[in-house]
């Protein structure tokens, strides 16, 4: 069950859990996807691609460490490799 937890001015701490964890990964894939392929409903702004991206690797990362397969990547690395 996700839950939200108020922890500066403009973010949220989510908690989720696997499932969700996956299920935004693909989600993303495609945002990202329709963004390449200039889909226009696809972009509110110039930087929606760059965050869906840091926040994909974010997922990524969090799947990842669910099911114990890090292999000692990083947040910042799987975004790295991503761009």
């Amino acid at each position: 069950m996700e839950t939200l937890e108020k922890t500066k001015k403009d973010s949220i701490r989510w908690t989720i859990t696997e499932e969700d964890s996956l299920i935004l990964w693909r989600a993303l894939q495609v945002y990202r996807g329709e963004i390449d392929g200039c889909h226009c409903r696809a972009v509110a702004s110039e930087n929606d691609y760059d965050r869906a991206t840091k926040l994909l690797a974010k997922v990524i990362y969090k799947s990842c460490k669910f099911a114990g397969t890090l292999e000692g990547d990083t947040e910042k690395s799987i975004y790295e490799d991503m761009i």
